[in-house]
């Protein structure tokens, strides 16, 4: 799982490329939709440090929804809601700890969810991907997703060993040195450089 992490390499908002096993391949909302079964339609909105800007999304029905006059705690969430908030932050857009605020994004999703607006899953897969590998410190979420993934390209998986991760496994330069490739070697400072903070 590592692997595809570390090789990750964003074509657009609606794809990327990785590599496995030495074997190059593009992922995209289409073949999402094809491997794990789901709508390719929806709301598309994507923004980490500020709210999504997008003719369909009001942001202050948003807050409406979800909080009523309360700021942004979980605390402030219906008991159904705070349910969804942990749905959200543990399968959908995985993360680490952090669970006492709702993010902008986080937000935006759970209220398609409550609104029933369609809300466009491949397409939050595929960002949520692109931004795990830009930072240092991310939960490498989707094991399950990634291994459908794997099988749809023909990625030989024989052989390979569980192992659990950490709920915080780091991309950063000790872990990806510890795998002894070069290339990897290579990488792993430009993880450092490449991280995006949440705020």
């Amino acid at each position: 799982m590592k692997e595809f992490y570390v090789h990750i390499r964003s074509s657009s908002r609606d794809g990327l490329t990785t590599m496995v096993k030495r074997k190059t391949f593009d992922l995209n909302r289409d073949n999402l939709h094809t491997i794990l079964n789901i709508p390719n339609e929806g709301g598309r909105g994507w923004n980490q440090r500020s709210w999504v800007t997008s003719p369909d999304f009001n942001r202050q029905d948003c807050v409406n929804v979800l909080f009523g006059e309360n700021a942004d705690h979980v605390q402030n969430l219906p008991l159904d809601y705070r349910f969804l908030h942990r749905a959200v932050c543990t399968h959908i857009l995985p993360k680490v700890g952090g669970f006492d605020e709702v993010t902008h994004m986080e937000a935006y999703t759970m209220y398609h969810f409550i609104t029933g607006r369609r809300i466009n899953v491949p397409f939050l897969l595929i960002n949520h991907l692109n931004s795990i590998h830009d930072r240092e410190n991310a939960r490498l979420g989707y094991s399950n997703v990634i291994t459908k993934i794997l099988q749809h390209f023909h990625i030989d998986l024989t052989g390979e060993v569980h192992h659990d991760l950490q709920s915080a496994e780091k991309l950063a330069k000790e872990p990806l040195e510890e795998w002894g490739s070069k290339s990897t070697r290579g990488l792993a400072h430009g993880f450092r450089e490449m991280r995006t903070p949440i705020g």
